[in-house]
């Protein structure tokens, strides 16, 4: 498994979609999702 990419929280190429990590690998985010500043046509944030 070292050579899959495992931290869809930096990594994944959209803000959606599906990903099989481990939940107990990579940075801590909201559901698994990719982390962003740019909150434009968003319907709601999770800030904190």
């Amino acid at each position: 498994m070292a050579n899959q990419n495992i931290d869809h929280a930096f990594t994944a190429r959209s803000k959606t979609g599906a990903a099989l990590e481990p939940t107990y690998a990579g940075a801590l985010s909201f559901m698994r999702r990719k982390y962003t500043k740019d909150v434009k046509g968003a319907d709601a944030v999770v800030w904190g």
